[in-house]
């Protein structure tokens, strides 16, 4: 009766299985889901690949981000913007006591990884957290810019998944920072970043106000959506879209690129420079909504909405 009553016991019992798991390479972690990758966050450099300038090595980025059924949705090294790497955070016309220090075009400065503050993984979410720094190839060891970045995954649902950014960025210099997006053509380039794969063209922009077919520079919208084929020629789709925490400077902020060789960014401070003295900072945050299909097929409106909505909580 005794193994009777504990088989029974084994039967009833509910099955714990962690949905999220982290491997570490030593120079790559890895993040997945009930055994499926969801993305890699590269915290040591990536040198460039064969017939890519040396200057182009880059780190504290992701890459590959994983679509819900496997597909590879980013891309690093593209040909046409060598600069361009996963899901990244960068600025391409930042000073430093009047020194150019561009993070966005990697030309002399860089960031680097500097302390693990969380990895986590569990059933209700996964979570890391990282300490980088912006530093002076001719000054390795000297931080300018020390940037603080918390990435938290919600599971998966059956047609999204939810990837939260917390980046907070401080002057660590004893110079005034200026903060700046590319100015010239009022561009407004810089800020937070989603390179699609260009082989998976036609890319399909979608933002609050309907369809995008044209690229844009500025955008009156709190969020912005891309999506295009799974492979290449392929008519199932699947995309990304960017939602802006309503606790954003200037929420819902206009400076957005939306770019049809493929290329997604939310753009703060966009055309607008600003000075962070000593010791000062800055926060962002955004969610990036992977989804299935299109933004009409994955109700990216609607999942804003929710986002919105759970803010006030």
């Amino acid at each position: 009766m005794r193994y009777v009553l504990l088989i029974v016991m084994m039967v009833s019992a509910p099955v714990v299985h962690a949905a999220f798991t982290l491997n570490d390479s030593g120079k790559t972690l890895t993040l997945l889901e009930n055994g499926k990758p969801v993305f890699d966050y590269h915290y040591a450099l990536v040198e460039a690949p064969t017939g890519v300038p040396e200057k182009f090595r880059r780190a504290c980025y992701l890459h590959p981000l994983y679509g819900l059924d496997g597909e590879i949705m980013t891309q690093d090294f593209p040909a046409d913007h060598r600069h361009h790497r996963g899901v990244f955070w960068a600025w391409p016309n930042s000073t430093i006591g009047g020194k150019t220090i561009d993070v966005w075009a990697l030309e002399g400065v860089r960031e680097v990884h500097e302390n693990w503050l969380t990895k986590e993984a569990g059933e209700a979410k996964a979570e890391i957290a990282v300490q980088n720094a912006w530093v002076f190839d001719t000054a390795p060891n000297e931080p300018k810019v020390r940037e603080t970045v918390r990435i938290t995954v919600l599971p998966a649902t059956e047609t999204s998944r939810a990837i939260d950014f917390d980046i907070t960025i401080q002057n660590v210099s004893n110079a005034d920072f200026i903060l700046a997006g590319a100015t010239t053509a009022n561009k407004g380039y810089g800020g937070f970043c989603f390179r699609p794969d260009a082989s998976l063209v036609p890319m399909h922009f979608t933002d609050a106000n309907g369809a995008v077919p044209k690229d844009q520079l500025r955008a009156e919208t709190p969020w912005a959506d891309v999506s295009f084929s799974v492979e290449p020629e392929s008519p199932k789709q699947c995309g990304a879209a960017i939602f802006q925490h309503p606790e954003n400077p200037g929420f819902p902020h206009p400076g957005w690129i939306m770019r049809h060789y493929g290329f997604l960014g939310a753009s703060w401070p966009h055309t607008e420079p600003r000075i962070f003295k000593a010791g000062e900072s800055f926060r962002l945050r955004y969610r990036l909504l992977v989804h299935r299909g299109s933004a009409e097929d994955a109700k990216v409106k609607e999942s804003f909405q929710a986002y919105l909505e759970a803010q006030k909580k």
